[in-house]
C-alpha cells in the first residue's frame, strides 16, 4: 500500500472554516429566522494525494494501430516500439508465363495521423522476417514485453524521416533472394503462397523496428487488414512489354501486437518489484505521472476529505472541481505535446478501474481539454466537475483509499505514447487541486 501524504490539512470547521468564506447571506429558516443563518464557504485545502501506478507488463494484441519507433523523454526514458504481425495469400494469383522476369520486392506500410517526439530526425526502419511463428505468451494474450525472434538478416531496410500528417505510405526495397523465391514459387502455385496455413508455416510474419541507437520518435501506423503489402513486382515481355505485381497483404487478427520497452534508467520512475508498482509523488520528485502506452497510470485520493464533517454544523456541498496541473516545462506544442483529453475512472485501494465520471447528463463520460497559460507557463490546467462523486465519498463510511484514475482519451484497440506530467501539493499556485464550494448552516 502506498505511503499517503498530506501537504496541506483542511483547517478544523469549527474554528477555520469562515475564513475561507466568500459570502455570507442571511436566510431564514423555520420559525426561527433570527437565530439561523447560512455561509457560502470555499476550500481548496482538502489535500490531493498523487500517485503513480507501474505496471510492467499489458496486453498489446489484436492490435490495428501499430507503433514504431525509439525516443527519449526526460521523464519517462527511453521509449522504444517495435510490432509484430502476420501476412495473409494473395486474393486471386494470376497465371504468370514462363517468360514473365522477377524485378523487386517491396514493404509498403501508411503511417497514421500519429508521432510522439522529434520527427525533424531520421530513423532507420528495419522490415524483419520472423524466424518462428507467433504464439501467445498467456491466456491467449501477447504483452508489450512479448518478442518473436526475427531472421540474422533484415529482409530491407531505410533511413528516412517519416512526415506522419505529410507522407502517403512509406515503400522498402526487400531482398531480392526472397523476392526471386516468392517469385518462384508464384509462378509455380506453390500451396506455400496460395494456401493460408502453409504460407504461416513458410513464412512466418514481420516485425517493424527501427535501429538502436535511433533517437527520433514512435509513429503510428495503419495495421488495419490489408494496410501493409509485401508487393512481388515482375514483368512480361510478349506481346508487348507489361509491369505486374501481386500483393501479400497484412493481417490484422489476435497475433498482431506491440512490443513498447521503457530504459527508466536515471528518472525517478524506478520500480524495484514486479508486478504492479505504486510511487506516491514524494517518492518521484513531487510529480506524477501518467502514459498507459508505457503501463504508467496517475492515481488521486483525497484523504483529508471526511475531516471537512468534523462539525456539529450541517454542511451541503455545492459543487466539487478537480484542477489537474501539468507544470509548464514539462510539455511543449510539438514534441511533447500535451494529451487533448482526459477522463477519470473510479478506482479504490485495490487499484482496480471502475466506472468512468459522468458529464452533467448523467449519461456521457466527462472529459476535460488542457488550458494552457501560453505567457507565462503557470496556470495550465485540466478541469472536471466531481461534485457527486467527492459528495459521497464525503457521507459514505470508510473509503479513505477511494479516490480516480486519470486517463487519456484513447481507445483500447489504439495504442500510443502520449504522456503527461503533474504537480502534486507542493507546488503552489501550481498544484494539483480539489476546490469545494459548500453551504454550511449553523444551528
Amino acid at each position: 500500500m502506498m505511503r499517503q501524504w498530506i501537504c496541506k490539512y483542511l483547517l478544523p470547521i469549527g474554528a477555520g472554516l469562515y475564513c475561507f468564506s466568500c459570502t455570507r447571506n442571511e436566510i431564514q429558516f423555520g420559525d426561527n429566522p433570527e437565530s439561523n443563518y447560512t455561509d457560502v464557504v470555499f476550500t481548496d485545502s482538502v489535500s490531493v494525494s498523487l500517485s503513480t501506478i507501474i505496471s510492467d507488463s499489458f496486453a498489446t494484441n489484436s492490435a490495428t494501430s501499430l507503433l514504431l519507433g525509439r525516443y527519449n523523454d526526460p521523464h519517462f526514458g527511453t521509449i522504444s516500439a517495435k510490432s509484430f504481425f502476420q501476412m495473409a495469400v494473395p486474393s486471386t494469383i494470376p497465371a504468370i508465363p514462363e517468360s514473365a522476369r522477377y524485378d523487386s520486392l517491396t514493404f509498403i506500410f501508411y503511417p497514421a495521423d500519429y508521432y510522439y517526439g522529434d520527427t525533424s530526425l531520421q530513423q532507420t526502419i528495419y522490415v524483419n522476417e520472423l524466424a518462428e511463428a507467433i504464439t501467445y505468451s498467456y491466456g491467449s494474450n501477447l504483452f508489450n514485453t512479448s518478442s518473436v525472434p526475427v531472421k540474422a538478416s533484415p529482409l530491407g531496410t531505410k533511413t528516412i524521416s517519416i512526415r506522419p500528417l505529410s507522407d502517403d505510405s512509406v515503400v522498402i526495397r526487400l531482398s531480392d533472394v526472397r523476392g526471386a523465391e516468392l517469385f518462384s514459387k508464384l509462378k509455380a502455385q506453390s500451396t506455400d503462397v496460395t494456401n493460408g496455413d502453409d504460407f504461416l508455416n513458410y513464412f512466418h510474419g514481420i516485425s517493424l523496428a527501427t535501429g538502436n541507437n535511433d533517437l527520433g520518435a514512435i509513429y503510428g501506423i495503419n495495421g488495419a487488414a490489408g494496410s501493409m503489402i509485401l508487393r512481388v513486382h515482375y514483368h512480361t515481355t510478349i506481346p508487348q512489354p507489361e509491369n505486374h505485381f501481386i500483393d501479400f497483404t497484412s493481417l490484422a487478427n489476435g497475433y498482431a501486437f506491440n512490443q513498447v520497452l521503457s530504459d527508466r534508467s536515471g528518472t525517478a520512475l524506478i520500480s524495484t518489484s514486479t508486478g504492479i508498482t505504486e510511487l506516491p509523488a514524494s517518492q518521484t520528485n513531487d510529480l506524477s505521472f501518467l502514459q498507459p502506452g508505457t503501463g504508467i497510470y496517475l492515481k488521486m485520493t483525497f484523504p483529508s476529505l471526511k475531516t471537512i464533517l468534523a462539525s456539529d454544523k450541517v454542511i451541503k456541498l455545492i459543487k466539487a472541481e478537480l484542477f489537474i496541473r501539468p507544470p509548464g516545462n514539462s510539455f511543449d506544442k510539438n514534441k511533447y505535446k500535451l494529451p487533448s483529453q482526459l477522463y477519470l475512472l473510479q478506482t479504490d485501494a485495490s487499484n482496480t478501474t471502475g466506472d468512468a465520471i459522468l458529464d452533467s447528463t448523467g449519461s456521457g463520460v466527462q472529459y476535460a481539454i488542457p488550458v494552457t497559460d501560453d505567457v507565462y507557463g503557470e496556470n495550465n490546467y485540466y478541469r472536471f466537475n466531481v461534485t457527486p462523486y467527492i459528495n459521497n465519498m464525503m457521507t459514505t463510511s470508510g473509503g479513505h483509499d477511494d479516490g480516480f484514475f486519470l486517463m487519456h482519451n484513447v481507445s483500447e484497440s489504439s495504442m500510443n505514447v502520449n504522456r503527461l506530467v503533474v504537480n502534486n501539493a507542493l507546488h503552489g499556485n501550481q498544484s494539483s487541486q480539489l476546490f469545494l464550494h459548500m453551504i454550511v448552516i449553523n444551528r
